[in-house]
Order: C-alpha cells, then structure tokens, then sequence
C-alpha cells in the first residue's frame, strides 16, 4: 500500500499587479485537505493583495501544521534565478538564500499592492551589466538608462536566459522578463520576499523547508520533523482549460492541486520532487543551491 508525503496540498496562483484586484490575472489559491473520506477542497480564494494573501496563507499554514498535517504549498513563479545571478548581484551567502535575503531588502511591497519592482530590476541591471540588462520588460513610460521594454541582447553562459528547468519546459518564460503576455520575473520579485516571510515566520521557520533548496532535489525525508515544504509549481505544466464563466486561474490552482494530491496517493509524486534521471551531479547541485526546480518538469512532461 502506497502511503502519501502530504495530507494536504495549497497551490497559488500569484500576481504582480500594482493595485488590488479580484477575477481573472490576479491572485488565487486553492487547498485541498485528504482525510479519511477522501479530498476535499478547503478554500478557493482570490484575495485582491499580495499582503492580504501573505496573511491568509501564513494563517492556513499555522492551522495545518498546528493538526499535524504534512504540507505542500506550491507557488506559481521561479523561487531561484540562473546559476551565477546571487554572484552577479552582489548578494553574499549561500546563493538561493542570498537572493531571498537580497530581494527582500530590495522589494518594497505596500497594502495596496503599490510596489517598486521596475526600480529593483533597473537597479540590479546596473550591478549586472552597467545597462538595461538581463532584466527587461516593461511600460514605455517606465523605461531608464538600466531598463527596456524589449530584450536588448542575447544572454550567453555567463549569464543564461534560462534556469536548468526551464529547458525542460519550452513554454515557460525566462525570470528576466517583467511585462507582457506570459511574463513571470515581476511575480518572482514581489514573491520571493513573500517565501522568506512564510519561510522565517516565527510559528513557521522550525517546521518549514524550501524544496529543493533545503531538501535535495528529492523527496523530503518522512522521518524529519517538517510539517511544510514550500515549492514551485507551472500550472501550464498541464493544458487546462476553463469552461465559459470560470475563471482560468481558479480551474488551474484547483486541476494542479487535485492532480499532484493524486499522484502522491499513487506514490508518482516522490518521482517528480527527485526531478529527472538524467540530470548530472553537476547540475543536482546548482539546482539545490541556486537555481531551483520547477515540481514536475522532466517527469509530467
């Protein structure tokens, strides 16, 4: 009999936008709870700011881990950048927590979703390269000296477009980009601050670990003491498509949630935190420290 890694599963839908916001682009979340009937959906909620999401899920987190409940909280936007970006950006200390640290330093993030993202990427961009480069993408109006619209050259070994997961999934779109359709660097900016606090939350921190940064790219081990792992997830990783009247994110937070539940029932889902066999040492061990991993590339797909 095949037994589960976790009794309950909240996926999130994340969004950078700049005013609060409710429906289609805007923040959803989803958590499904197993029990001895079955699954069954908790919540599915579309808070209208990032601050007030922040609040509900460190709340439901607290709760679960409170009743003994083993966690999986994937969020919908890279945790970690190309290997070499924590180097490049003047961040010290391990790299994958080095950029967190250095973000949240960075991101200012008000209660009415007000941000400065485009003025952390420019200023990064000057770190980098002096110019508007590697981040690119956004209003016309916003575009400085260390910021484009559009990509303004090509990335190369020193600096890669894209992480080691990414190459897995040719639909995904690089961190770099911060506008547009598809784009998902701003989200990574404004999110991973989000992951620190969830991650360094009082109540949270002894019993939360950040796959695979803090697990290995594998499983974690059902005999520690965690309660939460903290994860990336691509809902796109699967074609989901929303009937008329539904909006398109809350079908993929709860499809992705229902489907990931199901394959940790069947014991696939082990499978897919170890990512694929033929990733090298080499690369177990930037993506572990650095770079990160996107939950079912190489497997799903």
């Amino acid at each position: 009999m095949t037994h589960s890694i976790f009794d309950a599963y909240l996926i999130v839908d994340w969004s950078a936008n700049a005013t609060p916001k409710q429906g289609a682009d805007s923040i959803w979340y989803c958590l499904l709870q197993r029990s001895s009937r079955g699954l069954s959906r908790r919540h599915l909620s579309n808070p209208s700011t990032r601050w007030q999401a922040r609040g509900e899920i460190a709340d439901i987190l607290k709760d679960l881990a409170a009743a003994g409940q083993r966690v999986l909280a994937g969020f919908d936007f890279p945790n970690g950048y190309p290997a070499g970006f924590a180097h490049a950006a003047g961040f010290s200390g391990p790299s994958w927590r080095a950029v967190w640290d250095g973000l949240d330093a960075m991101i200012q993030d008000g209660a009415d979703n007000g941000n400065n993202r485009f003025e952390v990427a420019a200023a990064l961009n000057q770190r980098i390269s002096g110019g508007p480069f590697p981040f690119w993408g956004c209003p016309s109006h916003r575009q400085t000296a260390n910021l484009s619209m559009r990509k303004i050259r090509a990335y190369d070994d020193i600096t890669p477009e894209r992480r080691r997961c990414e190459a897995w999934m040719p639909r995904s779109q690089p961190c770099w980009k911060l506008y547009t359709t598809g784009s998902v660097g701003s989200q990574a900016l404004v999110g991973i601050p989000v992951l620190k606090a969830l991650r360094d939350d009082p109540d949270l921190t002894l019993k939360t670990l950040v796959w695979p940064f803090e697990t290995g790219l594998g499983p974690p081990d059902t005999n520690d003491t965690w309660q939460i792992i903290l994860a990336e997830v691509y809902p796109s990783i699967l074609r989901i498509k929303a009937r008329a009247g539904e909006v398109k994110d809350a079908v993929q937070v709860e499809t992705i949630a229902r489907y990931l539940a199901g394959r940790d029932r069947r014991g696939e889902l082990a499978g897919d935190l170890a990512g694929p066999d033929s990733l090298s040492q080499t690369d177990r061990a930037l993506i572990g420290g650095e770079e990160g991993w996107i939950l079912g590339a190489g497997t799903l797909v």
